[in-house]
C-alpha cells in the first residue's frame, strides 16, 4: 500500500520542481545578442525637431564628431545621420585567460653560404594591441517632425570574437546629444562657431 503512494508523491513533486524550473525560465532576462529582444528608447531618446533638416544634420554631425564619433552616413533624404565610436577596453581581455595576453611564438632557418646552417628561436610573451574594443554605434534620425536617437554596444575582442553586445540607449547620453545638436543650431543662426 505504501509503495502506490511513494511512486505518486514522487510524481507530484517531480512535477512541481519541473513546473518552477520552468517559470523561473519564462521570468529570466532575454539574452542582450537576442535577435527578437525589444527594446524601447527611453523618453530623453526622442524630442520634437527644430531647425531646417539640412542644418539639423549639419549640426548632429558636428554634435557626434565633438563627442569623439566618426561618421559613417549621412542621408538627407531620410534624415540619418549614422556614427560610429570605438574605444579599447583595457584589462577586459585577460578576463577568460588564466596568464593574460602571452603566448609563444618562433621560427627556424635553414640556409647558408659554402655551407649549411640550422637556427631555431623560440619565444614567450605577449602581442601588441590585444585589447578589447568596444565599438559603439548610434544612429539619428528625423523622418517627420520627431528626432529619434538609437545606440548599440558591441565589444569584440582581437580576434574578432564578440564578448558582449547591447543596446546602449542611456538617457543621460541622449540628453547631451540634444543639448549639442541645440546648440549647434543656435550658433549656426546667428553665424558664430562653437568650440
Amino acid at each position: 500500500m505504501n509503495a502506490p503512494r511513494c511512486r505518486s508523491a514522487h510524481w507530484i513533486t517531480a512535477g512541481l520542481a519541473l513546473g518552477l524550473l520552468s517559470g523561473c525560465q519564462s521570468l529570466s532576462a532575454p539574452e542582450p545578442t537576442a535577435a527578437n529582444s525589444s527594446h524601447n528608447l527611453p523618453a530623453a531618446c526622442s524630442w520634437p525637431a527644430t531647425g531646417e533638416p539640412l542644418e539639423r544634420l549639419r549640426a548632429t554631425r558636428e554634435a557626434l564628431e565633438h563627442q569623439g564619433y566618426e561618421i559613417l552616413d549621412t542621408d538627407a533624404k531620410l534624415g540619418l545621420v549614422s556614427a560610429e565610436r570605438k574605444t579599447a577596453q583595457p584589462g577586459l581581455g585577460a578576463v577568460d585567460r588564466p596568464f593574460g595576453r602571452t603566448g609563444f611564438w618562433g621560427g627556424f632557418g635553414l640556409g647558408g653560404r659554402h655551407g649549411y646552417s640550422l637556427g631555431v628561436f623560440q619565444g614567450f610573451g605577449g602581442g601588441y594591441n590585444t585589447d578589447p574594443v568596444q565599438i559603439e554605434r548610434v544612429s539619428v534620425v528625423t523622418p517627420d517632425s520627431t528626432t529619434f536617437v538609437d545606440r548599440d554596444s558591441l565589444v569584440v575582442d582581437y580576434n574578432g570574437y564578440l564578448i558582449d553586445a547591447r543596446s546602449y540607449n542611456h538617457p543621460t547620453f541622449c540628453q547631451q546629444l540634444r543639448q549639442d545638436i541645440e546648440a549647434q543650431l543656435s550658433a549656426g543662426s546667428t553665424g558664430e562657431a562653437t568650440p
